[in-house]
């Protein structure tokens, strides 16, 4: 987690959801987004993808487990919907959070067997028209995970 972060546009307190999201979509989406991993995250493999979904069936919160720099700033989805509750969202949110780039959502991460490979989905926006998301693979090398792979899910 730390490592992705580091790639992420990351304020000094960076607003997150409170709880992971798999990116996987909605239920009857799964099936189109697990076809568009394959196809576009180079290298992965399936036992890393199965553990991903596994562990991403539901929402689990992102403190303290997935924070251990204690760098993101938790959001609730009611906290986000009275943010966003209208076209002042983002200006609302700018007040809020003075020290966030925007809001963040992750996945928890999936691993093969080996532990030699992780994959995590994250997705940032900083205004109603502007944010991207995607998955990211990751591979240990030399006792230290590396980016091996990205694949965007949407870009605005």
């Amino acid at each position: 987690m730390e490592i992705c972060l580091d790639l992420l546009f990351v304020g000094e307190r960076q607003a997150v959801r409170a709880e992971t999201r798999g990116g996987l979509g909605m239920p009857g989406d799964e099936a189109r987004m697990l076809a568009y991993i394959r196809e576009n995250l180079d290298g992965v493999y399936e036992e890393t993808i199965s553990d991903f979904r596994e562990k991403n069936r539901e929402r689990h919160p992102v403190e303290p487990g997935l924070d251990p720099e204690g760098r993101l700033a938790p959001v609730s989805d009611e906290e986000f919907r009275r943010i966003f509750r209208d076209g002042d969202g983002w200006t609302r949110f700018r007040e809020t959070f003075p020290d966030s780039d925007g809001t963040l959502r992750v996945s928890r991460v999936g691993f093969d067997a080996g532990m030699t490979q992780a994959m995590i989905y994250a997705g940032q926006q900083f205004d109603w028209d502007t944010g991207s998301s995607g998955f990211w693979l990751f591979e240990k090398s030399d006792g230290a995970w590396v980016e091996a792979a990205r694949a965007g899910e949407w870009l605005s």
